[in-house]
């Protein structure tokens, strides 16, 4: 079974390396053919370690998430001192993300949109991402001291997903983040002002 797994470590990397395309083209876009090739890797390989098409695109999103959400806690750690701040820092992180010279917007936001079925398993990994960045929105929130956190996390989850599609539909994409982040700062500002002593 050992010999096994690392004989399919070759090829299980390069189709995952590969899958990036669905994400820099578009999921219905690349075919399996294209991902086979760029992967050099028989069709066989995909089947045996994915299982087909839709689920090494499952796999692919699924890592992307894993890596997406350590990158964010790693770097607003490094980046910040205070629940506050952190809050603020992870304006600071997305900044970083949409100037990268690969970004081609949000690839969670992107699954959801391609598959346009509330239902589909993709959307339920882009589903539950979203809720990641949630959630550390309302835990920063909370370890700040602000009481009620729910409305304020979601809408600072809106603001990011505001940042992703800006950026991907203009080309100062710093500024984009930027002007997320001093919006955030005003919502955050605003609501412990409105907090009762």
């Amino acid at each position: 079974m050992a010999r096994a797994a690392k004989t399919d470590a070759a090829p299980r990397e390069r189709l995952m390396k590969a899958a990036e395309l669905f994400y820099t083209e578009g999921i219905r876009a690349v075919g399996i053919n294209r991902v086979l090739e760029e992967a050099r890797a028989p069709i066989m390989s995909l089947y045996r370690i994915y299982g087909s098409k839709e689920g090494l695109v499952e796999a692919f999103l699924a890592d992307k998430d894993k890596r997406v959400r350590a990158m964010f806690e790693r770097e607003v750690e490094l980046i910040a001192d205070t629940p506050r701040e952190r809050v603020l820092a992870m304006f600071d992180v997305l900044g970083q993300l949409v100037s990268g010279a690969d970004y081609r917007g949000c690839a969670f936001i992107n699954a959801a949109v391609e598959m346009a079925d509330p239902d589909h398993p993709f959307v339920g990994i882009a589903v539950a991402h979203k809720e990641f960045v949630r959630e550390a929105f309302s835990r920063y929130l909370t370890e700040a001291g602000l009481r009620e956190t729910e409305s304020l996390a979601t809408q600072l989850l809106m603001l990011v997903d505001g940042v992703f599609v800006s950026a991907q539909m203009h080309s100062d994409h710093a500024d984009t983040a930027l002007k997320g982040r001093m919006a955030a700062e005003v919502l955050l500002n605003a609501a412990f002002e409105a907090q009762p002593n």
